[in-house]
């Protein structure tokens, strides 16, 4: 069974200036299996976010079936952890009360939060810094506590969109290798939003290409890539720029070049 299936789903908006519908998703269908990583990529405005709010149940499709682990989404739940671009750490709790947070409201016996919470914080490399409050951190250090945050929950999948945009290209580039660390570790089945060519190839076993507006799969990409990856063999490998230009040409409309000659490096 998948992790995650999605068959045939459309999402409208209704414009509330006009009252015209307007078509965000349109037949998207696909699916990830446990401990898959898959990237969804696609212009400005596909529908990319939209698709991940609605996996996460924060938004209702149209029309169509999401479904993890076999049962239909009908609303949020601890099983989809979602890493936001933005945070949305608890300023008032500490690193450590905010990893707590999730597992007291999951129901976890009390005498076993704080190992769960310790364990996870040293697998995002925030051991020693449990007693600090998210204002005292850096951008990077609490992205990766809300990578623990989620991680510690145990969720049936990780939801992240575009979890390092905000961050400037050092932090970003150091976080995805720390991400890659973490995502062979532990092995979280993830949906991650990106608009980053590099980043989605980087990281992903598979990508979800999304057309413009109404969004719709134009192709999924596998990513011909072992494990682990590091950044500078994998800028050198003719996969990656292989792969990296494909997924360019789909983003712009135009033919794959990697089918106009597999050979090219």
């Amino acid at each position: 069974m998948s992790a995650l299936e999605i068959h045939r789903l459309r999402k409208e908006f209704v414009d509330a200036r006009t009252g015209e519908v307007v078509p965000a998703l349109e037949e998207v269908s696909f699916g990830i299996g446990r401990g898959e990583f898959v990237a969804v990529l696609g212009p400005s405005g596909c529908g990319k976010t939209t698709l991940l709010n609605i996996v996460a149940g924060f938004e209702r499709q149209t029309a169509g079936t999401v479904e993890v682990n076999g049962e239909p989404v009908e609303g949020p739940s601890p099983e989809r952890g979602v890493v936001f671009q933005h945070f949305a750490l608890f300023p008032w709790k500490t690193v450590l009360g905010n990893v707590l947070f999730g597992l007291r409201m999951r129901g976890v016996p009390r005498r076993e939060r704080e190992p769960v919470a310790r364990r996870f914080l040293e697998l995002v490399g925030l051991a020693g810094f449990e007693r600090k409050f998210p204002h005292e951190l850096s951008g990077g250090m609490q992205q990766r506590l809300g990578v623990a945050r989620v991680l510690a929950n145990e969720p049936a999948i990780m939801l992240m969109d575009e979890p390092f945009g905000s961050l400037d290209a050092q932090t970003r580039r150091t976080l995805q290798v720390e991400l890659m660390t973490i995502v062979e570790a532990s092995r979280p089945t993830v949906f991650f939003v990106t608009h980053d060519v590099e980043e989605a190839v980087f990281l992903a076993d598979r990508i979800v290409v999304l057309s413009s507006r109404p969004g719709r799969v134009r192709e999924i990409v596998p990513v011909p890539l072992g494990r682990p990856r590091y950044w500078r063999a994998v800028l050198e490998s003719p996969d990656f720029r292989r792969t990296a230009g494909h997924l360019m040409d789909l983003l712009a409309g135009g033919e794959p070049s990697v089918q106009d000659d597999p050979d090219s490096a």
